[in-house]
């Protein structure tokens, strides 16, 4: 498997094209000289598919859709579950997919990927095109994704990335709803934030477990390690207004995923929720995202 490497003085990272487009590693230079892995890395000696990697792409839709079907403009549209262990298909197609390079440099890549409906998967034909960019500190993402068929479709995009979890690392970002949470019976409609859930102006994370999808992001959000003295920034523009907190019980990672859609939300704009996030785009018509994840130490 090919292992595209970007780098500059302070960054590194590995790509990974025919593995869903992820990240293999996301490395930091401290001021000691070394490598500080940000990100978890794969584990090679697995089988490694995306869900092992450091970072992966969500395209062209965010979290599940339930019972593996939605309607749309009327039609009931399906797509088998493609994750193993999973019930409902998860994420979209392009964490499955193999990407293709078009363009490389010491700091950049440029991925693109066509999906035909007709081949399984996503039940709308879409063309996606990712780019990775190092800038001194910072590591920029821009997701496209571009309608080329006959029909409106509907979509969301997103990043799913694991940061490696200490016992003393602390969360800062600030959200107003609640989407869904999967120990929690509640899917048809959001609900405030309980003050136990908010981490605005900095809160360990500890030993919590979280698998929940927040609404009213405003596009930033900070992870700060103590023992290192390192804080990771998250920044996403405003197609971005949700974000999912993945924290599994004895891991090593920690997952904090900005999002433009909600948990299930094909179907819950069906039913007439607003504020999904869905996207609808016409023929030839995109949808686009820039996000950041910057580092200082």
């Amino acid at each position: 498997m090919k292992e595209l490497i970007l780098k500059n003085d302070k960054v590194q990272l590995g790509v990974l094209p025919e593995l869903g487009a992820s990240l293999s590693f996301l490395k930091y230079m401290t001021r000691n000289g070394n490598f500080r892995d940000i990100l978890r890395p794969i584990d090679w000696y697995s089988r490694p598919d995306a869900s092992s990697t450091a970072l992966f792409p969500m395209i062209p839709f965010c979290g599940r859709i339930r019972g593996g079907s939605f309607v749309y403009f009327g039609i009931t549209r399906k797509m088998a579950k493609n994750h193993m262990g999973i019930i409902d298909p998860i994420h979209g197609d392009g964490w499955k997919s193999t990407w293709k390079v078009q363009s490389q440099q010491d700091d950049k890549v440029v991925l693109t990927l066509k999906h035909n409906k007709n081949n399984g998967g996503f039940p709308f034909s879409y063309n996606a095109e990712l780019i990775y960019s190092l800038q001194k500190t910072r590591l920029e993402i821009e997701m496209k994704i571009t309608n080329p068929g006959h029909l409106p479709m509907p979509c969301g995009m997103g990043i799913h990335p694991f940061f490696v979890k200490t016992k003393d690392v602390e969360l800062d970002f600030a959200t107003q709803m609640v989407w869904s949470n999967e120990s929690d019976p509640i899917f048809d409609k959001p609900y405030e934030t309980p003050s136990t859930w908010q981490f605005q102006g900095g809160r360990p994370l500890k030993n919590a477990v979280f698998d929940t999808c927040f609404d009213g992001f405003d596009g930033k959000a900070s992870i700060l390690y103590p023992d290192t003295g390192i804080t990771v920034n998250i920044e996403a523009d405003n197609q971005f207004k949700h974000i999912v907190l993945y924290v599994p019980r004895g891991k090593n990672f920690f997952c904090l995923e900005p999002a433009s859609n909600a948990i299930n939300a094909f179907n819950l704009a069906a039913n007439g929720i607003i504020g999904t996030g869905m996207k609808s785009i016409g023929p030839e018509q995109s949808m686009c995202g820039k996000l950041a994840l910057e580092i200082h130490g």
